[in-house]
């Protein structure tokens, strides 16, 4: 039907053109841009995942950055640490070379202080825009310090619940630091070392006494007559504790020297006759004592020696002459044939002692502990224990100093109060004896010590720093200088494998990251990127679309021409 108000091929063929032509504007858009999902109102579903992938690569794109700035950190840490490696290692061979005899340790010395000058030079230059791994900067030790975080960034990570976070690659600087402000690094001594303990390590001091003596010189030779004789008294085993037994009028004369010597004479001739003599009369009297000792004379001809045999019942054990007389053909006189004369050498009341010298001060740390064994008399070996507590109960102090021969014989009295056991400081020395207020006894009676077997916690330590070997003084034998930079270059070596585990698992991580990449562009490409291919060629269909869509209209428009000749 053909109609005046309305042409219905027309409205259609526009209607149709239309269509074309926004579809067109689609394609065009697509070839423009090359998105099949550039808004929102494109796809939202799509454009919200593609969105949040794009932050997600950038923030991967910073992680990328990150881990070449970690990895420029390790790998300058890494160069560092391999050349303090070399420096200990030649360090070394330096000090075993200072045990040749002969050689000049003083120019030795030398060549060790440069080789410390470069090693402290290269800790300080192993920084990477700030940030230095070897040379740190905590205030305490890092034996007291619990860590020295340090961290590279490895990853950005979106959970399944959507939650976001970034992971890390941690690491410890106290398995790296050479040098720290506090101490405790590489180069650096450790703490709770207590050195050769004062002198008082390697200790074995075994204590014992014996019996009372003195020794004369002989005056002889002597003759008596009928009438002569020699008078004089002893004591016997007096002390401190008690006054000793005491016997007088012990008389030598010429019916004792011929009973004694099997003579008639009465001739007394050395000092070996005198020693029977003696005993004759020790026996004849019931004196505890005997002539025939050897502790001072051995095989001196000139000398004899009187001793107790410690057979009273009082806890001493000693000897004097006193109150030596005599007369010869009717002249009293004090002659005793070296009686009367100070002994040349005495020992009276013998009590075990030990002692050894203070060396140099300690510090008892927190973590230091001491054990030594000790038995005294007729008790069991007890093995006793030394801490920063007993240190400070000891002293009065608080920071476990022990810096004198009294601080360390104050210290082991402490702790071995109550058993027997005194230690005195004299000098830079310190005794040990007995307690004579639990033990009297003097003597082969006096009670016997045993101190020793003692060691620390740790069992070793390094005690001194790098810069701090000197082989021109006596502080430490090259021998232990030796064995500490060996502890050192075992760091050292330790901490190189370290940072070079942490440098391969940076470059593992930047690998993964940049395919991780690679992967979410591709993933994000998939979702809303335009396949140029059907784009352009669904555009040029779209085009021929669109010119058949002109014609049509204008054909539609055409027959209008017809129903005008109508009215002409």
């Amino acid at each position: 039907m053909t109609s005046i108000h309305t042409n219905v091929g027309a409205i259609s063929a526009l209607q149709t053109l239309r269509s074309i032509s926004s579809q067109m504007g689609e394609a065009q858009r697509q070839v423009s841009i090359g998105l099949r999902v550039g808004a929102a109102s494109d796809n939202s579903a799509y454009w919200s995942i593609a969105t949040t992938m794009r932050s997600d690569n950038m923030a991967l794109s910073a992680v990328q950055d990150a881990l070449g700035l970690g990895a420029a950190t390790v790998d300058t840490a890494y160069a560092g640490t391999s050349s303090i490696v070399d420096i200990l290692t030649e360090f070394k061979a330096r000090l075993v070379a200072a045990k040749e005899e002969g050689l000049d340790k003083a120019k030795v010395q030398q060549e060790l202080a440069q080789l410390n000058a470069q090693a402290e030079s290269i800790v300080r230059s192993s920084s990477f825009s700030g940030t230095n791994w070897l040379a740190t900067t905590s205030p305490a030790h890092l034996m007291e310090t619990d860590a020295i975080p340090a961290a590279v960034v490895a990853s950005f990570v979106r959970s399944s619940s959507g939650s976001v976070s970034v992971e890390k690659l941690d690491m410890n600087l106290k398995t790296t630091s050479m040098l720290n402000t506090g101490g405790g690094g590489i180069l650096q001594k450790e703490i709770g070392g207590v050195g050769d303990i004062g002198g008082f390590r390697g200790s074995e001091l075994t204590a014992d006494a014996h019996q009372g003596h003195e020794s004369h010189t002989f005056t002889g030779p002597t003759i008596f007559g009928a009438s002569d004789y020699i008078e004089f008294d002893l004591i016997i085993d007096a002390s401190p504790h008690s006054p000793g037994d005491t016997f007088t009028g012990l008389r030598i004369d010429k019916a004792v020297i011929d009973a004694a010597l099997g003579t008639t004479e009465g001739v007394m001739l050395n000092a070996a006759q005198l020693r029977t003599v003696l005993n004759r009369v020790f026996s004849d009297n019931s004196v505890p004592a005997s002539a025939s000792a050897t502790l001072f004379t051995g095989g001196m001809a000139g000398l004899f020696e009187i001793e107790s045999t410690e057979s009273t019942t009082h806890p001493g054990s000693s000897i004097d002459v006193l109150n030596v007389t005599s007369e010869f053909g009717g002249v009293p006189g004090t002659f005793g044939m070296g009686l009367e004369d100070v002994p040349v050498r005495n020992h009276d009341n013998m009590y075990p002692e030990e002692q050894i010298t203070f060396t140099e001060p300690f510090t008892m740390s927190e973590k230091a502990e001491i054990y030594f064994d000790m038995q005294i008399g007729p008790g069991p070996v007890t093995t006793y224990r030394i801490d920063r507590t007993t240190v400070s109960a000891a002293l009065g102090t608080s920071d476990g100093y022990v810096g004198s021969a009294s601080d360390l014989a104050a210290v082991i009295g402490y702790v071995t109060s109550g058993a027997g056991l005194l230690t005195t400081a004299v000098g830079s020395s310190i005794l040990f004896t007995a307690d004579q207020t639990v033990f009297p006894e003097a003597g082969n009676k006096a009670a016997r010590f045993y101190v020793g077997n003692v060691w620390s916690v740790p069992l070793w330590t390094l005690d001194f720093d790098f810069a701090e070997v000197d082989i021109t003084t006596s502080a430490f034998t090259v021998d232990e200088y030796i064995t500490g930079v060996e502890y050192m270059l075992k760091h050292a070596i330790s901490s190189a494998s370290t940072l070079g585990s942490i440098a391969m698992r940076i470059d593992m991580q930047s690998d993964f990251v940049a395919s991780l990449t690679d992967s979410i562009t591709s993933g994000i490409g998939r979702l809303v990127d335009a396949d140029m291919n059907e784009a352009s060629t669904r555009l040029k269909a779209l085009q021929t679309q669109e010119q058949l869509a002109t014609q049509s209209l204008s054909i539609a428009n055409a027959n209008a021409e017809a129903i005008l000749t109508l009215f002409r």
